[in-house]
């Protein structure tokens, strides 16, 4: 073996090493910036940016059996189930895979006053959330009960003359379930249509939240690319109503205290002057990258 080879395998294994003690790095804050509430700011000038290997996305290409639109009396929710190939992810921030569970929208009454978390200082027009639970734990419910259990992807909104075609099938379904725990099935199409795949350029961050009356620590990763959006789309999800047939004019948490919690920058991709991306305009075929999307059975 020549001497090249030999240095080749060095820095390899020696950048492989280092990979992985970040993410054990990361996962052991479940501990302790874990404990502290989300939402928060996001501001670039005060993340530490870290190299990871890239997030692998599983099936999210794969069209499920059911797809179901409900309104919680809260929210807007997408659910699904699939015959046998489950959604998950792996790599990145994770030691092990997380499965996709659901996800959902928070909007405010005001279309620059909907997300939940801030950016420099300022609100997002709307934020989405796909909600996702540990493989090790089985459950959504069982993973709840864990440190370590549960990951949320964050895709913050922003406003755009056009709407986003992309939302079609949600926003002209919203009609339909106007009323409090209502529901109807979609006809089912892959979940990537709505998010984004990323693998680097993306934050993360320890935090918790309240679900069923108990604080869950939650590992949030954001995306640095937001969703476009337009003023008539953000209304349809206010003519929803609540429990007391109220609309649900905003549901979203009150912005948390950073403290001193560490908050990561994965693989920056470019410039790191604004803590935000452009939306891109790079065409649908952003959101299904058929080489960045993982068939388990290829």
């Amino acid at each position: 073996m020549s001497l090249y080879n030999y240095i080749y395998i060095y820095i390899y294994i020696d950048s492989h090493e280092d990979t992985k003690e970040t993410v054990r790095f990361i996962q052991n804050l479940a501990h302790t910036d874990g404990k502290l509430r989300s939402p928060i700011d996001l501001n670039i000038s005060h993340m530490k940016v870290v190299n990871l290997n890239p997030i692998q996305w599983v099936n999210y290409n794969v069209t499920p059996k059911k797809l179901k639109l409900s309104n919680t009396g809260y929210t807007v929710m997408l659910s699904a189930t699939w015959r046998k190939e489950e959604p998950y992810l792996y790599g990145g921030p994770f030691i092990s895979s997380y499965v996709f569970s659901q996800l959902h929208f928070h909007w405010g009454k005001t279309d620059m006053d909907g997300s939940e978390h801030h950016i420099d200082g300022g609100s997002m027009p709307m934020e989405l959330h796909a909600v996702h639970y540990k493989s090790d734990y089985g459950t959504q419910i069982a993973a709840l009960r864990q440190h370590d259990g549960v990951t949320i992807l964050v895709y913050l909104f922003q406003l755009q003359a056009a709407p986003n075609p992309l939302l079609d099938d949600i926003i002209n379904t919203l009609p339909f379930i106007q009323a409090a725990n209502s529901s109807i099935r979609l006809i089912p199409f892959p979940i990537i249509n709505i998010m984004r795949c990323f693998q680097h350029d993306y934050f993360v961050y320890w935090g918790s939240i309240t679900m069923t009356n108990i604080r869950n620590s939650v590992l949030w990763l954001i995306s640095r690319e937001p969703l476009g959006i337009s003023i008539d789309q953000i209304a349809e999800f206010r003519t929803l109503c609540d429990e007391r047939k109220m609309p649900i004019l905003t549901n979203r948490q009150p912005l948390q205290d950073r403290g001193n919690r560490n908050i990561f920058h994965v693989c920056p991709s470019g410039s790191r002057y604004a803590t935000l991306l452009p939306i891109s305009r790079d065409g649908d075929d952003k959101y299904i990258p058929q080489d960045d999307v993982n068939n388990s059975d290829k």
